[in-house]
C-alpha cells in the first residue's frame, strides 16, 4: 500500500531530480509484504542518507515537498521502521589505531540450538561490529575491530573458551580498505 501526501503539499518551484528507478522495483514495491514508497520517499530517504543533518525546511526544499508534508512522510517512515535511526559517522582511525579482521567461523554441531548459543554470545562481544549467517561451507563471517593483532587473538581465545561450538575459524586482516559504504544507497537499491 502507497500512502501519499494529498499533491497540493507539493511545491513546483524547484523540481528535484527523479532518482532512476528500475521495473523491477515498481513490479516489487508492495506486492510482497515490504513498504512502497512513493517517488517522494525514495528523495527523502536519498537525502537524509547523505546529509542525515539536514535541516527538516531544507529536506522539504531539497525534495520540492511543503514542510508539513515532509515532515508528515518522515513521521511516517519512522514510524513504519524505514528510517531506524540518526546518526554521525566517527572515523575511529583519527583517534585510535584499529585494525580489522574478518574471520570464517564453521562451528562443530548445526542443529538450531548451536546457532542461537553462537549468535546470543557474539551479541556480548563488543569487538565484533558485524556477523552474518552464510549458507554453504562456512557458517559465519566476523567483522572484528581490534587495536592490534595481540588483541585480536585475546579475543579469539575468548571465543574459544567460551566452549560456544567453534570447530573452525580462519582470519583475514584488512591491509587496505578499497571501498566502504556506511550502508547501500536507497535509490540503488529501489
Amino acid at each position: 500500500m502507497t500512502i501519499d501526501v494529498p499533491d497540493r503539499h507539493v511545491r513546483h518551484r524547484h523540481p528535484a531530480p527523479e532518482p532512476a528507478r528500475s521495473s523491477a522495483w515498481q513490479a516489487r514495491a508492495g506486492n510482497d509484504g515490504r513498504i512502497a514508497l512513493s517517488e517522494a520517499d525514495v528523495r527523502i530517504l536519498a537525502t537524509l542518507q547523505r546529509e542525515g543533518r539536514i535541516s527538516k525546511s531544507a529536506l522539504a526544499d531539497r525534495v520540492n515537498l511543503s514542510a508539513s508534508a515532509c515532515f508528515e512522510r518522515m513521521q511516517r517512515l519512522e514510524k513504519q521502521k524505514v528510517i531506524v535511526s540518526y546518526h554521525a559517522t566517527v572515523n575511529l582511525r583519527a583517534l585510535v589505531q584499529l585494525h580489522t579482521f574478518f574471520t570464517e567461523v564453521t562451528l562443530k554441531s548445526h542443529h538450531a540450538y548451536d546457532f542461537r548459543r553462537f549468535e546470543a554470545f557474539v551479541q556480548t562481544v563488543p569487538e565484533i561490529v558485524e556477523c552474518h549467517a552464510l549458507g554453504g561451507g562456512i557458517d559465519y563471517v566476523l567483522k572484528i575491530a581490534s587495536r592490534d593483532v595481540d588483541d585480536y587473538q585475546a579475543m579469539i581465545d575468548r571465543l574459544l573458551d567460551s566452549e560456544i561450538g567453534i570447530d573452525r575459524y580462519f582470519t583475514y586482516i584488512v591491509t587496505k580498505v578499497v571501498k566502504s559504504l556506511p550502508q547501500f544507497q536507497v535509490e540503488n537499491l529501489l
